[in-house]
């Protein structure tokens, strides 16, 4: 039988497929392409990773190229994005490469290995993400195997206003080493904004890579190559009209978009000690779209007052002229709104001691690994300067400080219940410190200097792994005190428009009944509606004896063991180490309790709920 007549998987024939596609240019099959791969890569990683690791077939005169195979370990799905970033690139160089999800990778897999490149993250203080902390236990013990045959490279993702940054990847990358293997670059840490050092690294190790071994073509369609193509005219498929396929604008830190804010309510009532609002932002006209469990980043200025005491405590003049990469703005401005004022971190401090021999209080601060958390707790610019004072230029401070991070808030709405729309739930941080009044960057540029009708810069921080369950017959278990109900309530209005028929159970705490319920109406209505099946609330101050969500969970301990007998997903958002781990202990209890199995049976069903994707945390 003839090719053009032989039946592909899709249930076309080749004739078929080739009529539909008759007239496309090369372009706009290649555009065609990669949007298909988008959708494939969207729905399964496993049918993304096939498709990365397929190469053309080698001649039988060229000798075989060593395996390379990119593994990343991920929370929120940066590593991932990062590693799509690195396995287009070897494609582009004409590298076949495997990416591997750290979740799903073999231990025994390691030996084999002949080239790795490895994207890991850290989680707070020095923590493995979930996904890679079976390889990361197993690679640090002494049943990690020797590798002299392997040669890696590592790309660290992390946060510099933790201690303990990228650690992970410190960790992977020494270990590694230990183990025998060969670097083949030095490990790179990646601050939040990761995308342009992760397409450096990539340029810098896949070259040696190529320069090393012989090529290997991979498919044109390992990656969507819509990104290159504008506005595309496709002709009619299958007798319909004709489609205009037009490349969607993306918006990033590079190119935020510029949000209008619509609504701004104080959620607490008269007397909390509390201040938490719900903001809701336009979207007309942006084309973005997000998903219940994707976080908004918001860019922020720092407080006005703040700015003021940073150029008081320096004593330089406000109109100062600072050249930022290719601009030149004055020193108010570059404060104002580029650099990171609110926050003092360990690479700010180092730099600032270099400007300051003269204080060696400061390079002992910054050699003790105890007290150093302890002083840079709380501390602001403002309290450096006065603290350690010393005479510099407008343009030296703009070299000390980090730049001025956007701040990711859990969206707290559904696309299908408000187009067009995004809303946050935002807890004021206010508290005192070295004898000063502080405020946190973000949470107080939209709680006091953001008004309705002016705009915010913002744009969409996918979490690839804070999802609702693919089948909407599956339970919910939500968990999440304070401010952590946002994404909850995305959540709820999501399942409530698409008709989802699992169970939607919402554990919910704060200090008072009557003036910290958040969104207490729309969980009521959801409950007489059958959108929210069960509502439980611990208001920890109501009563003598304190009592909080894992409280709940422990009284309903039979109930919600036998629903994650039955497959529900467990949800925890809010604080990581107060909340979140008090939760995790409590669900650790009642695993032990109703199962009848003991402690060693309950971590086991944790971890593999874990290994699963069906206990997800979204905390800070």
């Amino acid at each position: 039988m003839s090719s053009s007549s032989s039946t592909l998987p899709i249930g076309f024939d080749e004739a078929t497929l080739q009529q539909l596609t008759a007239g496309l240019s090369d372009r706009q099959l290649l555009w065609l392409s990669g949007y298909l791969y988008g959708r494939v890569g969207a729905d399964t990683g496993a049918a993304a990773s096939t498709l990365v690791t397929a190469a053309a077939p080698a001649t039988a005169a060229a000798p075989a190229a060593p395996s390379l195979t990119i593994l990343y370990g991920s929370q929120t799905g940066n590593s991932k994005k990062a590693a799509g970033i690195v396995a287009e690139a070897a494609r582009q160089r004409g590298l076949a490469a495997t990416v591997r999800d750290m979740n799903d990778y073999p231990t025994k897999d390691l030996k084999t290995e002949q080239q790795l490149l490895v994207v890991v993250s850290t989680q707070g203080e020095g923590d493995p993400p979930i996904a890679a902390e079976e390889l990361h236990q197993f690679l640090l013990s002494t049943r990690a195997p020797k590798l002299p045959e392997l040669r890696f490279a590592v790309l660290a993702l992390g946060d510099k206003s933790y201690l303990q940054f990228c650690q992970t990847g410190f960790e992977f990358d020494q270990r590694l080493a230990e183990l025998g293997a060969k670097r083949l670059v030095e490990r790179v840490d990646c601050d939040v904004e990761f995308e342009a050092e992760a397409h450096r690294w990539a340029g810098q190790v896949l070259e040696l890579i190529a320069e090393s071994g012989p090529p290997v073509a991979a498919p044109v369609a390992a990656t969507s190559a819509a990104a290159h193509v504008k506005a595309t005219a496709l002709p009619a498929l299958a007798g319909g009209a004709a489609v205009e396929l037009e490349e969607p604008v993306e918006y990033t830190s590079r190119n935020p978009f510029e949000a209008e804010l619509l609504e701004k309510i104080q959620l607490n009532g008269r007397g909390s000690t509390k201040e938490t609002y719900h903001l809701e932002f336009s979207l007309a006209g942006s084309g973005i779209e997000y998903e219940p469990g994707d976080a908004l980043m918001v860019q922020p200025h720092n407080r006005p007052g703040l700015v003021q005491e940073v150029l008081d405590a320096a004593r330089l003049d406000a109109a100062a002229p600072v050249r930022l990469e290719s601009s030149e703005l004055d020193l108010t401005t570059v404060l104002t709104e580029r650099l990171e004022l609110s926050v003092v971190t360990r690479d700010v401090l180092e730099r600032y001691a270099a400007l300051a021999p003269h204080y060696p209080q400061l390079r002992e601060i910054l050699t003790d690994k105890a007290a150093l958390p302890a002083y840079l707790y709380g501390r602001d610019v403002a309290d450096l300067l006065q603290e350690f004072p010393v005479e510099l230029s407008g343009q030296q401070l703009a070299a000390v400080l980090r730049p001025l991070p956007a701040r990711a808030y859990s969206i707290a709405s559904s696309l299908l219940a408000h187009a067009e729309e995004v809303h946050l739930t935002v807890g004021a941080v206010r508290y005192q410190s070295n004898g000063r009044h502080k405020h946190g960057a973000c949470s107080s540029f939209q709680a006091d200097h953001l008004l309705i009708g002016d705009t915010a810069r913002v744009w969409v921080d996918r979490n690839e792994y804070f999802k609702l369950p693919q089948d909407p017959s599956t339970d919910i278990i939500m968990v999440g005190a304070g401010t952590g109900v946002a994404p909850f309530r995305a959540f709820v209005e999501e399942r409530a428009e698409t008709g989802a028929a699992g169970q939607n159970w919402l554990v919910f705490g704060n200090p008072h009944f009557t003036t910290d319920f958040l969104y207490q109406t729309e969980w009521q209505q959801h409950l007489k509606r059958g959108t929210l099946h069960r509502l439980d609330v611990a208001f920890s101050r109501d009563q003598e004896a304190k009592l909080y969500i894992q409280h709940r969970l422990l009284e309903q301990s039979r109930r919600l063991y036998d629903q994650l007998e039955n497959g529900a997903h467990f949800y925890v958002c809010g604080d990581k180490n107060r909340m979140a781990a008090d939760v995790q202990r409590a669900l650790l209890t009642v695993i032990a309790q109703e199962s009848g199995q003991g402690e060693a049976y309950a971590a086991d069903y944790l971890k593999q709920l874990r290994k699963s994707r069906r206990y997800l945390e979204d905390v800070y």
